[in-house]
This record gives C-alpha cells, sequence and structure tokens, in this order.
C-alpha cells in the first residue's frame, strides 16, 4: 500500500463530505448531525492535509519558487493575496462580506420577512404545538412521549425554587397516585433566531388551585423541537 496514494485519496473523501456538509450549513439546512459531522471532517481533514503536505513537501517548495532565480512563483502570490483579502474582510466584518456569508440562508428563506428570524404565525404554531404535545404527555401520564418533547437533560426551575430534569419529571409522573390534568395557554412567544423560541405562557393544573406563569425555551434539533429550559413561578399579586 502506497501511502502517498492513501493520503491523498483520504484528503478526497474527507474534503467531499466537507464541501457537502458546508454546503448544507451555508444554505441553512444545517442539523446537530450536519454541524457536528462538518466539525469532525474538519478535524480529519486538518490531519490528512497535514500528511499530504509532509509527504509532497518539496513538490509544494518547487511550487512556489523559481527553481532558476529562486524567487517567489507568481502562481503563490495569487493564492495568497486571496487568502490575506478574504481573512481580512471576514475579520474586520465588512459589508460585502457580511452579505455573502447570509446569502445562501437569504436564498432559501425566500421572501421571508427581514424583521425577525421567522414569520410570527409560524413562532406561535411552533409554540402551540410544543405547549400542547407537553400538556398531553403530562396529563396522560405518558412518559415516552413527555421525553421526545421534554428530554431528560432539561433543566426546570419550579415555583418552589427548586431545579427538576427531565428524567425527574418522568419519574413524577410514574409515581402519582391520582389523576392530573394540566392545560397550558401560549401568552408570547418571539424567536432568537431560527432554531431557538422563548415561550412565556400560563398553566393550570387540576391538583392546583393557583396557576402557574411559565417560561420555556424551544430549542430545534433535527427537525424537532424540544424544550431544553424551563422556569415556573406563580404569578405576582397585583
Amino acid at each position: 500500500m502506497k501511502s502517498k496514494n492513501l493520503v491523498s485519496l483520504s484528503v478526497a473523501v474527507v474534503f467531499f463530505v466537507l464541501a457537502i456538509t458546508g454546503l448544507l450549513i451555508y444554505f441553512g439546512q444545517g442539523s446537530h448531525i450536519v454541524d457536528h459531522t462538518h466539525a469532525w471532517f474538519g478535524i480529519l481533514f486538518f490531519v490528512a492535509a497535514v500528511f499530504h503536505i509532509v509527504n509532497n513537501w518539496s513538490s509544494i517548495v518547487g511550487y512556489t519558487k523559481n527553481r532558476r532565480t529562486g524567487g517567489i512563483q507568481k502562481e503563490f502570490i495569487i493564492p495568497a493575496i486571496v487568502v490575506v483579502v478574504f481573512a481580512a474582510g471576514i475579520g474586520f466584518d465588512l459589508p460585502v462580506f457580511s452579505k455573502l456569508a447570509n446569502a445562501g440562508k437569504d436564498l432559501m428563506r425566500g421572501d421571508k420577512p427581514r424583521g425577525g428570524p421567522m414569520p410570527q404565525t409560524a413562532i406561535d404554531s411552533i409554540a402551540n404545538a410544543v405547549e400542547t404535545a407537553y400538556a398531553g404527555a403530562y396529563s396522560k401520564g405518558d412518559t415516552a412521549a413527555l421525553a421526545v418533547v421534554m428530554p431528560i437533560k432539561t433543566a426546570q426551575l419550579t415555583e418552589a425554587g427548586t431545579i427538576l430534569s427531565g428524567s425527574d419529571m418522568q419519574k413524577n409522573v410514574l409515581k402519582r397516585t391520582a389523576k392530573e390534568m394540566m392545560t397550558t395557554k401560549v401568552d408570547r412567544a418571539e424567536a432568537l433566531d431560527d432554531h431557538l423560541i422563548v415561550v412565556h405562557g400560563t398553566s393550570t393544573n387540576s391538583t392546583s388551585t393557583t396557576p402557574s406563569v411559565y417560561t420555556h425555551v424551544l430549542k430545534e434539533q433535527d427537525k424537532k423541537w424540544q424544550i431544553v429550559a424551563a422556569q415556573r413561578a406563580y404569578p405576582a399579586v397585583q
């Protein structure tokens, strides 16, 4: 097995995956899996590139220097200038580079209003769907459905000031001896970006005479919206 062939083919294969995931992220089609794939293949590409440079060092030196005069080849100057210009433009956040960086997402977003990351109707629809699923799963005592909408690592600050996790919520549901009915009402929802929504609402429980106000942070991962952080409190007396 030839090491140069192995390294060159590894660079090509890793670069192919890196290019695909990079384009998906650029056009706003990224997800948790895409982001992680891009990050890990970036590391693999770096390792493969180092071996590629080591194996081809004499050739690279020959490309950059003129053998007769010893001066720098113009073919090296052009890519060097391009790298410096792009690095400076991105580093100083020049308008043209900012527009270029967001061009892919803007193209896929189409005629979506520029006032926010997504239309308010879409934000409200997502918020209501998640809250309805959460209340329904809790009321039915369906821990599997509850885990889908509220993962086990979700942190929740209760009215009493204690912090529960999603797994604690599931355990409490299993310990119930009487049926509990929960209803939620979304009072306000706002998007921080295309994958993060903050929901403010009011919930009632059949076992309590006092409603609670709550704040839920919703996050989209792998095209699914889940509650990743929560806080409940009793409303202030006016």
